[in-house]
């Protein structure tokens, strides 16, 4: 499955992957080719675990992106119209929304002010740490580097370079811990409203955020922000 372009193998079964395995899997030329491998575990009513493999093989505490297609999956198998994902971060509340799949995250904690190769940026924390870094226009920047910079000096994070677009909108790239660049990024998604927000660019309660592949909708609701977008099935098989 997908949400923006950002991509997953879902597995519904509580079986154990190691890292070897999982970069095997991920690999785009000799494998099956994703950003992650999402592990769901056995239901405990409408709540369902959720192990988050990054395509390096190591433990994400969080995934905005995943965890909606994770949900819509959950949806479309078991009904209902919500269900609760148990993570590493906590418990993630999701539904079907007007904008695809919608879940709750809690409210990102903007913490240091940073330079980056003489860039403005911050730290923001949605579960897993983030470093998004202002600038004139994402598509001209060189990610790779910049996220090289921002890890050697605040360790492994996700590395976003957006650019605010008015109130209620912003451009975003980001560079994925432990994947790369990828071509959306949900937890990236909310760390950049947040980080907007907190320096005055951003003020509505309805955020667009334009990634590489495609829109998610950032909503601020003081101590949660939701997340919302779609959920695509690209193929399902078995093994």
């Amino acid at each position: 499955m997908h949400g923006c372009g950002n991509d997953f193998l879902l597995v519904e079964e509580a079986v154990s992957i190691d890292g070897a395995r999982v970069r095997t899997l991920c690999d785009r030329r000799t494998g099956v080719g994703a950003d992650g491998i999402l592990v769901i575990g056995a239901a405990q009513g409408r709540r369902w675990p959720l192990i988050i493999h990054n395509a390096d093989g190591s433990i994400a505490e969080a995934c905005g992106n995943g965890s909606r297609c994770v949900a819509r999956y959950l949806l479309d198998r078991h009904g209902g119209d919500a269900l609760v994902l148990d993570t590493a971060s906590g418990l993630v509340r999701a539904w079907r929304d007007p904008e695809g799949i919608g879940i709750e995250l809690a409210a990102p904690e903007v913490g240091a002010s940073l330079r980056i190769d003489g860039r403005e940026a911050v730290a923001v924390r949605v579960g897993n740490p983030n470093v998004m870094i202002f600038v004139n226009d994402p598509a001209e920047e060189d990610l790779t580097a910049l996220a090289a910079a921002s890890t050697a000096l605040v360790g492994p994070a996700n590395v976003g370079v957006l650019a605010p677009h008015g109130p209620s909108e912003l451009a975003l790239r980001v560079h994925e811990r432990g994947v790369g660049e990828t071509l959306a990024c949900g937890t990236g998604s909310c760390a950049a409203v947040a980080a907007a927000t907190a320096r005055g660019d951003v003020t509505s309660d309805t955020v667009r955020v334009r990634l590489p592949g495609g829109t998610l909708v950032v909503r601020p609701r003081g101590d949660h922000y939701e997340l919302a977008g779609p959920a695509e099935y690209v193929f399902t098989g078995e093994a």
